[in-house]
Formats: C-alpha cells, structure tokens, sequence
C-alpha cells in the first residue's frame, strides 16, 4: 500500500465520524509522520506496515472521540497517543512538538498509580523497620552501655 492509498483509506473510514477539521488534522499527522519516518531512512513500505490498517486507526480515533468532537489525540488532551495495530503507541499531538514519553500524570490513571506507589513504598519502609527494630535496639543498647562503663578507658 502505498502512502497515499493509506491516507484516503484512512480520510474514507473517518468521513462522516469526525468533524472535517479533525479529519484534516489526521491526516496531516499521517502524511507528515509517514514522511518524517521516510526522512529517518525507513522505507515508504515499511512505515506503512508499521502503522498497520487504516481503518483500524480510523476505529480508534472515532471511538476516541470526546464529546466535543476532538480526538483523544489532539493537542487538546494531555493523553497524546494513538496506537497502531500492533499495538505500539505512537503520539499523536502536534507533528511540530516533542514527543512525550513516560507516564503521564496529568491523568486520573496516572495519579491512582503515583498513589499506589507511595503507599507501596510507605507499607516497604514500616516492615523493613519493624523487621530491624527488634535486632537493632539491643544493639544500641549494647553499645550505650559499653560506652558509659568502658568508653573513657
């Protein structure tokens, strides 16, 4: 498939589900991801392999869709990614931007996890300290002693 029969499977699949403006937008992304890649010395081929069907793409966007009528994808949301058919996410903002990659925790799921991970890493700390308690503080002890009695000889 070459790169424009990919973009007008991908404008037809789109037609009628998301507002002109949106559909526009992706395409842009499309065409400008597919040559930037090109650019980066992949083939036409092998970019278009990668992004996988077109209409796939097109089921994501739509059902990715807020309500008023952006996709998920857009400059608008804090998300940014769109997945392709394998499965591999690829950021859909702003050809122009940099991408973002890591954990994004502008969102809900982003902060439930940070939460989660510092009550982890809290639960971590009081049983290694519970567990240490009790064998450190005879040692303390021990060594207080011994300085008092034995210290100053």
């Amino acid at each position: 498939m070459t790169k424009q029969e990919f973009l007008q499977e991908l404008r037809l699949a789109l037609q009628g589900q998301l507002s002109q403006a949106a559909i526009n937008e992706n395409i842009r992304y499309y065409d400008n991801y597919i040559m930037e890649e090109i650019r980066k010395g992949s083939s036409e081929q092998a970019v278009i392999s990668r992004l996988g069907n077109p209409r796939l793409i097109a089921k994501t966007l739509i059902d990715t869709t807020d309500s008023f009528g952006r996709a998920a994808g857009s400059d608008y949301h804090t998300g940014g990614y769109g997945h392709t058919e394998s499965g591999s996410r690829i950021y859909r903002g702003s050809p122009n931007s940099r991408e973002r990659k890591g954990l994004n925790l502008g969102s809900w799921y982003g902060k439930l996890l940070l939460i989660a991970a510092a009550i982890l890493i809290i639960v971590i700390v009081a049983n290694v300290i519970a567990f240490l308690l009790p064998i450190l503080v005879p040692i303390v002890i021990i060594f207080l002693v011994y300085s008092l009695f034995f210290g100053n000889r």
